[in-house]
């Protein structure tokens, strides 16, 4: 039985096989009401338009136009919101797939676990979308996709050490672990970066850390201890922040 704001998806693929598969395995998931395939964008066009889809699993390589192709073409036409899956056999695509602002990227011939991890993220964004992308391709580890003021920048959770409000550019800026430093576009609020994964907490006003760095925080001072080599960068919790970090942990 679909589940509440199950979502009504759209297959685009001009191999009968896969077209078959794929609706068939979304069809018997509970994230989705309603499944239409179409073996040409041409044919999925008008309905697409008529039936404002929440998600299109779209094929990247296809006769006359290809996914990448359709998705530029279609969007100044639509009104609504809708996500996108690419669904493919060859993992080239990926960045540019990005740069097209995907949800995600399904390489055939995928696992079950995949489409349903997918799935699941799915049916919890697609009324809500942060404007981060977060992209898993099958072998690979999680990576997001970060807007900086001079590339889309591709990293895991693990390569992120902190983010720091920088109030002379206005901007919120990266830090990884390789002590390289990004500054993000301007408009990125700090809610919209914890969204990016579940081990990022504010630790004050002007600083977001990745929780798998942090090894303590002093009780009277708020003084943050990061694991080694980042033991030497100063960082103190607000008290606000520092209660609200308390409350993530089971305390002994």
């Amino acid at each position: 039985m679909p589940t509440p704001n199950a979502l009504h998806a759209f297959i685009v693929d001009d191999d009968p096989n896969w077209l078959k598969k794929l609706a068939d395995d979304l069809r018997a998931m509970p994230e989705y009401s309603s499944v239409r395939t179409f073996s040409s964008y041409s044919d999925a066009a008008l309905p697409l338009l008529e039936e404002q889809p929440d998600v299109l699993f779209l094929d990247v390589e296809m006769p006359g136009k290809s996914g990448l192709e359709f998705l530029d073409s279609i969007r100044p036409k639509v009104n609504f919101t809708f996500k996108v899956v690419f669904f493919s056999a060859f993992s080239h695509y990926m960045l540019d797939a990005i740069r097209h602002s995907a949800f995600d990227y399904l390489l055939k011939p995928y696992k079950q676990s995949e489409l349903q991890d997918v799935s699941t993220r799915l049916i919890s964004d697609v009324h809500n979308t942060n404007g981060m992308q977060q992209l898993i391709v099958q072998g690979m580890p999680r990576k997001m996709a970060i807007q900086t003021v001079s590339e889309l920048l591709l990293v895991t959770i693990d390569q992120v050490l902190m983010f720091s409000y920088l109030s002379s550019q206005r901007s919120w800026q990266l830090t990884l672990t390789d002590a390289s430093t990004h500054l993000l576009k301007k408009g990125m609020t700090a809610d919209t970066l914890l969204m990016l994964a579940p081990l990022l907490a504010r630790i004050n006003n002007t600083c977001i850390i990745n929780l798998n760095y942090l090894e303590a925080i002093e009780n009277n001072t708020q003084r943050c201890r990061l694991c080694p080599p980042f033991n030497q960068i100063e960082i103190v919790a607000s008290r606000r922040y520092f209660s609200k970090l308390k409350d993530r942990f089971e305390m002994l």
